[in-house]
């Protein structure tokens, strides 16, 4: 009787796995690379400060952002040096070019 009741328990407990799913889009995420940025430049997107934008520099690192627009500023310190407002949708990588003091 116990063996009986330990193989319907364990029975039950298989019975009860969760299906798993995957949830893929057609086209990869839209994407910033950085170029040109001076040394210690820190890059913001949208206000929110992403790191150094040394990193994004595509090679093998980018910044993966949601599709719409977005203001991109590169800044050395509390200085923005690059400042640029950028549309990427599904599947693009933006390139960010830094011109110092200024915008494209």
């Amino acid at each position: 009787m116990g063996k009986l009741m330990i193989l319907i328990v364990a029975a039950l407990l298989s019975a009860c796995a969760l299906p798993q799913t995957t949830v893929r889009s057609g086209s990869s995420a839209p994407s910033l690379i950085v170029t040109g940025a001076p040394a210690g430049a820190t890059l913001y997107v949208d206000g929110l400060e992403m790191g150094a934008a040394s990193q994004f520099d595509g090679n093998p690192k980018v910044l993966a952002v949601l599709e719409g627009a977005h203001k991109v500023e590169v800044r050395l310190g509390p200085t923005a040096v690059y400042s640029e407002k950028a549309f990427v949708s599904n599947g693009e990588t933006h390139t960010v070019k830094v011109v110092a003091g200024g915008s494209p």
